[in-house]
């Protein structure tokens, strides 16, 4: 899993949350550490091939792209003691 990165632009901080993945024939895991950040604050977009995890809080915006199979869908996800779980389904 990669480590937290941190870069300033517009005068707030983007963080990049170490996040993993692995893939199987039929999913893609994926785990993003968000500790200190609520669940009604993250949000999840799938827009073709890219899967976008943020939230945003004072000052802070938390954000991580994967790029991942077109035509991937959102199976599962969880959130649970700041770690997020996201399984995708990947196109037949």
């Amino acid at each position: 899993m990669k480590s937290t990165k941190k870069q300033r632009k517009n005068g707030k901080t983007i963080i990049v949350p170490p996040t993993g993945t692995s893939e199987q024939e039929k999913s893609i895991h994926i785990i993003s550490q968000l500790h200190g950040i609520p669940e009604e604050k993250i949000r999840i977009d799938l827009e073709k091939t890219q899967l976008i995890i943020s939230a945003s809080k004072q000052n802070e915006i938390v954000m991580q792209k994967i790029t991942v199979p077109l035509g991937s869908q959102i199976k599962q996800k969880k959130f649970r003691n700041g770690i997020l779980e996201i399984i995708l389904e990947r196109p037949l």
